[in-house]
């Protein structure tokens, strides 16, 4: 087996954030319904430009599974809260689109401009305007209400004090399974999908029926593979998703590192009723020194 400092280097580097585009590359979605939906997003002091793009396009997906497949009911819904100077604002993240009863899997931008009008309350305001071609498709069998898994981590804020991630805080993720099943541990980190484990050292986790269990559980992390955070050069704060998805049979993944639509149609393409799906929302804010 590799020594246990090229695990550390592996897992830092999965959870480095890595700049995707907004329209998902690879193949085309090979079935499903596509239609066209228009946005506008206010650019604003919390909003950089690429930020409003990536909202614009998150909201334009949720749109179109709305207008396709209709949202079911859920009992829990997945958010986070983005601190700033202007106030506290809820924000519903793009995965959220997993307890639909479709899932976007591939989009296009038509046109796309910034409008910039002026409002004699409020002065100048800059909108980003687009049109997109999200294509959606239906969930493949009926969510079994019995199977279901629980992913918690010890807080929801961590810290990165070095630009060496060995410095930096550690995730731990807590998981429960309502039944057996493989799990498969992901990171979100704005239009990227890292899949952390399995990975190159460790395959699927085996889970039994009401087990609790760690991931990376403490055998691995003696090894030395630990999931350790950090931030893209520049930013000072970024707000993750960690996904973990129970499986009742094999499964696998198309690449390591996925856009969020190719995450979404690989999910899609497992039957509803063979996997369940929970989140954690966290923070990675520097270090104050």
């Amino acid at each position: 087996m590799t020594t246990a400092p090229a695990c550390r280097r592996w897992l830092c580097r999965a959870l480095t954030a890595v700049a995707a585009s907004l329209v998902a590359s690879g193949a085309r979605a090979q079935a499903g319904e596509t239609v066209v939906v228009e946005q506008r997003v206010l650019l604003d002091e919390r909003l950089t430009p690429a930020a409003a793009r990536r909202r614009a396009l998150e909201e334009a997906m949720a749109e179109a599974v709305r207008r396709v497949a209709g949202v079911r009911v859920q009992s829990t819904a997945v958010s986070t809260m983005a601190e700033s100077a202007a106030g506290t604002q809820s924000a519903y993240r793009s995965v959220v689109q997993l307890d639909a009863a479709g899932r976007a899997v591939d989009a296009r931008v038509l046109s796309e401009s910034w409008e910039t009008t002026r409002v004699p309350e409020l002065g100048q305001q800059v909108y980003y305007r687009a049109t997109f071609a999200i294509t959606v498709e239906h969930e493949q069998g009926t969510p079994d209400a019995a199977f279901a898994v629980d992913l918690t981590l010890p807080r929801t804020e961590f810290v990165a004090h070095s630009a060496d991630p060995r410095q930096n805080d550690e995730l731990v993720a807590a998981v429960r399974v309502t039944q057996s099943a493989q799990l498969w541990l992901f990171s979100v980190a704005g239009d990227s999908v890292h899949l952390l484990i399995p990975n190159e050292y460790q395959a699927p986790v085996e889970a039994t029926a009401d087990a609790r269990l760690e991931l990376p559980d403490a055998t691995w992390r003696s090894r030395g593979l630990r999931l350790r955070v950090s931030l893209p050069g520049g930013s000072e704060r970024q707000d993750e998703l960690l996904t973990v998805v129970a499986l009742r049979g094999p499964a696998r993944a198309s690449a390591r590192h996925m856009t969020l639509l190719e995450f979404q149609r690989w999910l899609v393409r497992i039957p509803a009723g063979q996997r369940a799906v929970g989140f954690a929302p966290y923070s990675v804010r520097l270090a104050i020194h």
